[in-house]
């Protein structure tokens, strides 16, 4: 039955076996997909469960400190919190067993099968991650791609590297947002390395997790503005080694004497 899987892999994996969501949001039109958002959908449920499309985003404005609009991706980022937004993820590259790809009852194939096998079961080695994004933070959470990285399949050792995508909803603040006409929108970016054998860094749950502690830190920190958020977050975990997590978050902060909101006569570039 392995082989059997295994030999349908190729196939499976020039389709994108390993990518689940909103794939499809990124080949819409520009104008299309400027107008709309979709909810991803985790890998496996029937068409029926997938969530329906979130309606669209009404055009909102943002300034940078300095007077530059905010591109409108970023503000569907940093504004729709009740939907997906394509670039709101969480990037984990990781490590893991390749026996713990297997159902019960299988055994590893050969050495030329691993890479298929690893590229097929990946969104296995991403269970754990959203468990750990719900907790600190996240009102709900999705797999939206996993994959091995191609010639880190390690045959002797049994292990092999994996890159792994999430994308996630925050809640909504109960105050609600505060007059965005009066605010600028400011980013930061805040990285941490932990030492290997340091605490939170057993495994790459645990490691995300004291990520997460660290934006949230971070966001309680910033005194000079209102509605904190996580935009992004990337973490690379390996055993034994230190691990490095950089994320950005965003906040509204008074708007500076002298500046005011004024929406463009023509749209903002999406990019």
């Amino acid at each position: 039955m392995l082989r059997l899987l295994i030999g349908t892999g190729v196939l499976l994996m020039a389709v994108g076996f390993g990518s689940a969501g909103w794939q499809y949001w990124q080949s819409l039109p520009a104008a299309k997909a400027a107008a709309e958002d979709v909810a991803p959908a985790p890998p496996g449920p029937a068409a029926a469960d997938v969530p329906a499309a979130a309606p669209a985003m009404r055009q909102v404005w943002l300034m940078s400190p300095v007077g530059d609009l905010i591109p409108q991706d970023e503000v569907r980022n940093y504004i729709a919190q009740d939907r997906f937004a394509p670039s709101r993820t969480v990037l984990v590259t990781r490590q893991a067993r390749l026996a713990d790809l297997l159902a019960a009852g299988e055994s590893l194939p050969s050495a030329d099968y691993l890479q298929v096998l690893a590229d097929i079961r990946a969104p296995r080695v991403a269970a754990g991650l959203c468990e750990v994004l719900l907790r600190a933070m996240a009102t709900d959470c999705a797999v939206n791609r996993a994959r091995v990285v191609a010639g880190s399949v390690d045959p002797v050792a049994g292990t092999a590297r994996f890159r792994l995508e999430l994308a996630y909803r925050l809640p909504e603040q109960a105050e609600g947002l505060p007059d965005l006409a009066a605010h600028v929108f400011r980013t930061e970016t805040v990285e941490r390395t932990l030492e290997a054998g340091a605490e939170g860094t057993a495994s790459a749950e645990a490691a995300l997790a004291t990520a997460l502690a660290t934006v949230t830190d971070a966001c309680a920190a910033r005194t000079d503005g209102k509605a904190c958020r996580m935009l992004r977050l990337s973490l690379d975990w390996l055993p034994g080694q230190p691990v490095q997590a950089r994320a950005e978050i965003g906040w509204l902060a008074p708007l500076p004497k002298g500046l005011f909101l004024a929406p463009p006569l023509a749209p903002a570039s999406r990019g």
